[in-house]
């Protein structure tokens, strides 16, 4: 009966998986179907083989994938739930969808442009979602385009097809290249978007023709017409799909429509979903930051980062079928921080709240999630991943151009033990999969022990990081405009920055040279060349302020916090008196046996110079004074 209780499980369980069919098998491994113990939820299970990892050096390509898989988190692209870590094997516990846009069109045929719409505005979607995290798939294909039981667009295999090497495409595409560009092909670069976008022009006339674009028995003269674009457009097709289909077949790549103008295509935007509408720009400092010097706003649920908006139905669902467990202990673990392989009470949640949203229209949550993604972003919001708040668990990433010339550190597993024991066990036809949870009996262990229990086998102790603490403000603009915004703020203040004279070739700025050798000619070949590490300097402003007659010297540094947030960090460098002595200049350095401390309070009463009131002076030190005052002017409240 539907209204029965459900099964109740210890908390142990809530790592275990059954093993009930075999999907697929490939070069490194096997994708099996698995079902979850606590919540019943299907998954799909990819196993890895380290032996394979091993032999073929593949440990760098395993690790990226699960590190994009991780990232990617689109209603329309597949779901990474957890990863697991056995003696023989690596094991990606993924999101399972059990049709192929392939299978589909094969047993309906073409479909008519209202349908082949729908499945399109989902593909293109969740293309442009990794694009903009910089992730290109290069790998699309009918075949790599899962269907769900509600025939909802499930993006898969992107991690594995981003390091598709130079020569490798045949192989990797199933000796299929009917979907290649004629730039990969003709063995040119095909690292861009622009590969996706050819690729999503042949699956759109897959599905409105019935057929293949290019098709040919002899392998060469397929190339011929790929690299020709030579295909045919029957007459049934209206002008939009026509159009269209004919800016994504573009040979050239310069001349081939871009996603963000697909989006705006009459084709993609009739009848299109909420949800899948671009999000809201924000200003050039998180939103110009007037918000952050309003009331906060209270929000009716909890949002939590990789979770999204969380179902009070599905917390109390998850607690009725664990033994001696309550929503308050559920709430614990949700909201607790445990880094990016989160915990078993996390993952149960997503398995529980997937399974609850089967056979639901997809429109009616996602917009529900997207309403809850942008009361989040909001400053105001305590949880708001946008918020001044110190750095997490984790050192801060350097700039956008340091990361250039970091050594990739092989020891880093990200959690993952790619190390197999010498006495593995003879048999691997096991059905249940529970090797990350102790051995020990339930009643002795909180739920608190199940969420935290190591997702690996033996797993080499991880490097705990200091926090760090940061005065400064964070945004999701772009680097670039933010830094304008900060130049236009330190104008506005009458504040003065060092003058930047080489940037390293960036924006063809160069290193002035006098004398005879500026007449030299430069040789053509080196045009273009950039010294990242002098470029990198862009992001750093030197700055001073006169108080009165006090000098604050402060450097701004724009560091990357992680994919999407950058932070704008504000270093004291020095303080020092300002010279009083007729002739001086305004930055001079006055006596150094001058009583700093005096004349800093004295001075901390007014800030003339910043057009401070008198009642605006809220701290005795005179950094603060000037920091604070910036940030004010960025967020619009300083006038």
């Amino acid at each position: 009966m539907a209204d029965d209780p459900p099964q109740k499980f210890p908390a142990y369980k809530l790592g275990e998986y059954t093993v009930v069919g075999e999907i697929a098998e490939g070069t490194f491994g096997k994708v099996k179907m698995a079902v979850h113990t606590v919540t019943g939820q299907k998954v799909a299970m990819k196993f890895i083989s380290k032996h394979a990892i091993a032999k073929h050096r593949t440990k760098t390509r395993v690790q990226r994938e699960v590190e994009y898989m991780r990232t990617l988190r689109h209603p329309h692209i597949i779901k990474l739930y957890e990863v697991i870590s056995t003696p023989s094997d690596i094991i990606i516990v993924l999101e399972y969808a059990g049709g192929e846009l392939f299978n589909y069109i094969v047993a309906n045929g073409r479909m008519t442009e209202p349908q082949a719409r729908r499945f399109f505005q989902q593909l293109i979607s969740g293309i442009e979602y990794s694009h903009h995290l910089k992730i290109v798939h290069r790998d699309l294909k009918p075949e790599n385009v899962l269907l769900d039981d509600d025939l909802n667009v499930k993006i898969a295999d992107f991690g594995l097809s981003n390091e598709i090497k130079d020569g490798d495409f045949l192989k990797t595409s199933c000796g299929s290249p009917n979907y290649a560009a004629p730039e990969v092909i003709r063995g040119g670069l095909y690292t861009g978007p622009e590969i996706d976008v050819w690729s999503c022009g042949v699956i759109l006339y897959v599905m409105l023709c019935g057929r293949l674009p290019f098709e040919d028995d002899d392998v060469q003269t397929l190339f011929s017409k790929i690299s020709q674009g030579v295909y045919h457009l029957p007459s049934y097709l209206s002008p939009e799909a026509k159009g269209l289909i004919n800016g994504m077949l573009a040979v050239d790549p310069v001349k081939r429509i871009t996603i963000p103008e697909i989006m705006q295509h009459p084709f993609y935007t009739t009848d299109l979903p909420k949800y899948l509408s671009p999000m809201p720009q924000q200003g050039p400092v998180l939103g110009t930051l007037s918000s952050l010097v309003a009331p906060p706003k209270a929000l009716e649920y909890d949002f939590i980062e990789g979770l999204g908006r969380i179902e009070e139905e599905v917390v109390e669902e998850l607690a009725s079928r664990m033994e001696g467990v309550d929503k308050d202990d559920v709430w614990e673990c949700l909201r607790r921080d445990d880094g990016p392989q989160g915990n078993a009470v996390k993952v149960a949640y997503m398995l529980l709240r997937d399974k609850r949203r089967a056979g639901r229209n997809l429109a009616e949550y996602e917009e529900q999630e997207r309403d809850a993604k942008l009361a989040a972003m909001d400053p105001r919001h305590p949880l708001s991943p946008n918020a001044m708040s110190p750095g997490g668990g984790t050192d801060l990433e350097e700039n956008p151009f340091d990361s250039e010339f970091n050594d990739y550190d092989e020891d880093d597993d990200d959690g993952l033990d790619f190390s197999t024991p010498q006495n593995e066990a003879e048999s691997n036809n096991f059905a249940v999969l529970n090797s990350s949870l102790p051995e020990q009996l339930p009643e002795q262990h909180h739920l608190q022990s199940y969420a935290t229990a190591k997702r690996a086998w033996p797993m080499k102790e991880k490097k705990q990081h200091r926090t760090k603490w940061h005065f400064g403000i964070r945004s999701r603009s772009p680097p670039m405009e933010v830094m304008l915004e900060i130049y236009r703020t330190l104008k506005t203040l009458g504040m003065e920055w060092k003058e930047k004279t080489d940037l390293g070739g960036l924006g063809a700025l160069q290193e002035k040279r006098g004398g005879d050798r500026a007449k030299i000619e430069r040789a053509r070949e080196y045009d273009g060349y950039v010294d990242l590490r002098a470029a990198s300097s862009i992001y750093f402003i030197e700055t001073r302020a006169r108080v009165q007659d006090v000098v604050v010297l402060m450097n701004l540094q724009l560091y990357m916090v992680d994919s999407i947030n950058y932070l704008v960090d504000f270093h004291h460098k020095k303080t020092y008196k300002a010279s009083s002595e007729p002739g001086a200049g305004k930055f001079d350095m006055a006596n150094p046996d001058a009583n700093l401390s005096e004349t800093a309070s004295e001075s901390s009463r007014s800030v003339k110079d910043l057009s401070l009131r008198d009642d605006e002076v809220v701290s005795p030190y005179i950094f603060m004074d000037v920091a604070c005052r910036l940030i004010l002017e960025l967020a619009g409240g300083g006038e």
